[in-house]
């Protein structure tokens, strides 16, 4: 190296060193130009890009140092530059990859455990991004990015208080910052504190205003047309600069077509919802042939006599109450009422049953006999993977002797959770077609759920569903109750009564006060749950007939074969 080119290495230190992005930057491009084979020289230059937000100019510097790695070790850092840079482009799943890759070359690479920890905070893994963020912090590194990964980790499995004291540590280390304090707005949220949350919320946003959480302090008020706060939004949105993140516009129109929303003019909230749908389809890159592909390979291997030919291996002394459901379609209202009962616990959006059937899977996929498995060893791993679960959910059951899993993505495992689980009960919970696409098509998902801001993805997700239940029906009637949302806000306590007497518990007048259960609840729902029943939601997807056109054309036999078991269900009432 030469001594020009030492000096202007010592200069991008320096400049670093003194919180001086833009300068630093500047200064290793010249490097780069200088000699673009240096490793030394694209991490370099890799690293203040990504300190002044140059998503795709920081990836190629750490793709090229990738390449020029003298050894692992150097391969390794490149590689967290990359999921760092995978971060800022919003894009969690590809950052656990590289992350992941990083790892694999340096075993417990501190840099990149501390990443891998975000990103798995982000897909909503709170298990596994609580135990990278504790490694991360054992082996040196605490940052206030990585308290609030935690944070919302430790949320995300309702230790509240530890969360609290996470976000707390982060905004320590960062007074300043937005996420800290944007985490606690959560916190007290889920706790159902809704001024504490609105008054954080408009601090940080006044503060950070292009902090992405307009979407979330809309859902916490209602706007009516002459509400000044629509104004506001919009100009908001105006002034965002050109290069402003891709979830800060998103976020505004979210919020915005929620304000029209309220305020009666869904033509203007469709704009908004096309705009900021399209956005987030950038983000989520969903492929719905997987989607399709998945569900049609379930329904294939567990037939009707694959199911019964295990049903008494499983684990007996267990009885969780499973509530599945697209989003947005009132399973969060199905839970709370539930848990209002002085014989259940809400459990929430575990994600545990998910884990445990992952690692069956696995373990099955992996044998040379499958799908004709030994049946004592077929037998064995239902019984072990029964047993996972029910070490997983123990502290569920320190004092009630139910208690709720509602993870959406559960309806995939209806057979499994009868072979592994055959006392469970699970409830299903139905909304009419076009009411669950809009709700998923209007809902900004904090983690991201791939199919909703494609109205085709939907389409094709709600069918591959509908088609996998009716599998279900067939293959394992005795499985699972239904419930329709429209009747349950009808006539709920003729609906609940149902319900328990299929679960063997007692109907009881405080599942019908739901409302009033002090419990934490993290679903998009949250503000509803907290009030008493209110059917003004139940035809909102009426007022959007342009949009859901294409929608309600596509799923017309679904559609009509709801309408009729809905006016079966209900004798028309609904």
């Amino acid at each position: 190296m030469n001594a020009a080119t030492a000096e202007l290495r010592d200069r991008v230190v320096t400049a670093m060193q003194g919180q001086d992005a833009e300068h630093a930057h500047a200064l290793a491009t010249e490097l780069v130009n200088a000699a673009p084979d240096s490793y030394d020289h694209r991490q370099m230059a890799g690293v203040t890009a990504l300190s002044t937000n140059r998503a795709g100019e920081a990836l190629q510097h750490f793709q090229a140092a990738v390449r020029h790695a003298p050894q692992p070790p150097f391969a390794a850092a490149a590689w967290t530059g990359i999921g760092r840079t995978q971060l800022l482009a919003e894009d969690a799943r590809q950052a656990e990859r590289a992350f992941r890759r990083a790892l694999s070359l340096v075993n417990e690479f501190p840099p990149a455990l501390a990443g891998l920890a975000e990103a798995l905070s982000r897909e909503g893994r709170h298990e596994e991004a609580e135990q990278a963020a504790r490694r991360a912090l054992e082996l040196g590194i605490d940052e206030a990015r990585l308290r609030v990964a935690l944070g919302h980790a430790l949320l995300g499995m309702e230790k509240l208080e530890e969360a609290e004291a996470e976000f707390r540590r982060a905004q320590s280390m960062e007074p300043g910052a937005a996420e800290p304090r944007f985490g606690l707005g959560a916190l007290a949220k889920f706790r159902g504190q809704f001024e504490e949350a609105e008054r954080v919320y408009r601090q940080v946003l006044e503060e950070v205003p292009e902090f992405p959480g307009y979407s979330q302090l809309a859902t916490l008020k209602t706007f009516d047309r002459d509400d000044p706060e629509i104004e506001t939004l919009e100009r908001r949105l105006r002034e965002l600069p050109p290069d402003a993140a891709r979830s800060a516009r998103s976020d505004l129109h979210f919020a915005l077509a929620k304000a029209y929303d309220d305020a009666g003019l869904p033509e203007k909230a469709t704009g908004h919802l096309r705009e900021g749908n399209a956005l987030e389809r950038e983000r989520l890159r969903h492929d719905p042939d997987e989607d399709e592909a998945r569900m049609q390979r379930i329904a294939e291997l567990f037939t009707h006599e694959f199911i019964h030919r295990y049903e008494d291996a499983g684990v007996r002394e267990l009885r969780p109450i499973f509530v599945v459901s697209l989003p947005r379609s009132g399973s969060t209202l199905t839970e709370q009422m539930l848990a209002s009962h002085s014989q259940v616990r809400g459990g929430g959006e575990l994600g545990h049953f998910a884990r445990v059937a992952t690692a069956l899977s696995l373990r099955w996929g992996g044998r040379d006999d499958f799908p004709d498995i030994d049946p004592t060893a077929a037998r064995n791993d239902l019984r072990d993977a029964g047993r996972e679960y029910s070490r997983l959910t123990a502290s569920l059951r320190l004092i009630h002797p139910h208690f709720t899993d509602k993870s959406l993505n559960n309806f995939l495992y209806v057979g499994l959770i009868r072979m592994m689980l055959p006392d469970a009960r699970i409830v299903h919970v139905r909304r009419h077609p076009l009411a669950t696409a809009l709700g998923l098509y209007r809902q900004r998902f904090a983690r991201g759920i791939g199919y909703s801001a494609d109205l085709d993805h939907i389409v094709r997700h709600y069918r591959a569903y509908a088609t996998l239940m009716d599998h279900w029906r067939q293959a394992a009637p005795e499985a699972f109750v239904e419930v329709h949302y429209e009747a349950l806000v009808a006539e709920p306590e003729r609906e609940l009564r149902r319900i328990l007497d299929y679960i063997g518990l007692e109907f009881e007048p405080a599942c019908l006060e739901y409302y009033r259960l002090d419990r934490p609840v993290r679903t998009a729902s949250v503000a509803q749950v907290r009030q008493p029943l209110d059917r003004k939601g139940l035809a909102r997807h009426e007022r959007y007939g342009d949009l859901l056109a294409p929608v309600a054309e596509a799923l017309k036999e679904e559609i009509a074969a709801y309408e009729a078991e809905l006016a079966d269900a209900t004798g028309g009432a609904a």
